[in-house]
């Protein structure tokens, strides 16, 4: 089961990916195993005054990967989530609320024990922003870098 939290640009791409290595998307989709998710649509369902917040995150995010997982086979119980949504609050300049919100996507890691891949452009650290980068870093438990 996956769950894709990502802009439309990149869910297409994801998608076209998927389909290249021969995987029945649009099937998929259909039976509740991949799940596309609007990354500003499911920001909006949990921010409150430019934070995220931790009661309606989990309602939100919990709800998307019970789903997903309810969906799947008992042989393979396991949810991966892509995910996109630090990034974003990134480059709209709120920091606090992309590190808060790494915080919380590691917290449901833990407590739903799904594997979670997100995504951050290099190029949108500059040298004033390392504190930040590490910061962001410090969330994961391993960061991979091109």
């Amino acid at each position: 089961m996956a769950i894709a939290v990502t802009t439309e640009f990149h869910r297409d791409g994801l998608v076209q990916k998927l389909k290249a290595q021969g995987l029945d998307v649009d099937a998929a989709t259909r039976q509740g195993t991949y799940v596309p998710v609007d990354v500003a649509n499911e920001l909006s369902a949990f921010m409150v005054n430019g934070m995220p917040d931790s009661t309606r995150f989990f309602e939100v995010v919990g709800g998307l990967i019970t789903s997903a997982a309810k969906a799947g086979k008992p042989e393979y119980p396991r949810v991966g989530i892509c995910r996109e949504g630090g990034a974003l609050l990134r480059a709209e300049g709120k920091v606090d609320a992309a590190i808060r919100l790494e915080q919380l996507w590691g917290q449901i890691a833990l407590t739903y024990e799904v594997n979670i891949l997100c995504g951050y452009a290099s190029s949108s650290f500059h040298r004033r922003a390392e504190r930040v980068f590490q910061s962001i870093c410090a969330e994961h438990s391993a960061v991979y870098s091109r």
